[in-house]
């Protein structure tokens, strides 16, 4: 999330008086229904300020591959998408292919390990994922952890060796290092996210099977 500038910072009061929070006068003040600025935030008003276009970017692609939610929160989730996909920059369109082929050779490329041109690497990780409710008036692990396979680990090969466990294998690919420890934070990222909205919480354990001593 970028730091919020003024502009940012005036329009999200807006928001928030608009619902009859931090009113500077009137009979309502402070007495705004949360419900309704809840709904306000998830809906959009407030994500499209806070997040980057990139961020923005990576959210609806994300809310496009969930799968189909069911009640309120399909509505919610389908208004945050819709909202949020007009408010993102325009790809830039492809430059014109020149008019004639070059009759210079390419350089050659450079395919030293850490280039950017070099063979993405293939990573096998184990990652020991626990979802566990808030309280015990809440009934939603199963459902996250099902959510999460489907929308977030099934995208990396997810192996489950013991359906009684939880443990999966995952298959990374990556360019670098720094771009396997996104990649591995995103995941424990975007898990804690979804078991979040059924009101769990998660705790994660992430090691490498390629014989090192890594973990995350």
């Amino acid at each position: 999330m970028r730091p919020l500038s003024a502009e940012d910072e005036a329009a999200l009061r807006t928001i928030a008086e608009r619902h009859g929070f931090y009113a500077a006068r009137g009979p309502h003040t402070g007495e705004g229904s949360a419900s309704r600025l809840i709904d306000a935030l998830l809906a959009g008003e407030v994500v499209t300020l806070a997040l980057s276009p990139a961020d923005r970017r990576r959210l609806v692609a994300w809310l496009d591959d969930l799968p189909p939610p069911e009640g309120r929160l399909a509505t919610v989730l389908h208004s945050l998408a819709t909202q949020l996909r007009p408010t993102l920059p325009k790809t830039a369109a492809p430059r014109a292919a020149a008019t004639a082929p070059s009759q210079v050779d390419p350089p050659p490329r450079d395919v030293r390990p850490g280039t950017e041109l070099d063979t993405p690497r293939r990573i096998d990780v184990e990652l020991w994922l626990r979802v566990e409710n808030n309280s015990k008036f809440v009934r939603g692990k199963t459902k996250a952890r099902a959510w999460i396979e489907d929308s977030v680990l099934r995208r990396y090969a997810m192996r489950k060796p013991d359906a009684s466990r939880s443990d999966y294998i995952l298959t990374l690919t990556y360019d670098t290092d720094a771009d396997l420890d996104a990649t591995i934070y995103d995941i424990l990222r975007e898990a804690d996210q979804i078991a979040d909205l059924h009101y769990c919480f998660t705790e994660a354990d992430v090691r490498a099977l390629d014989g090192s001593d890594r973990s995350w």
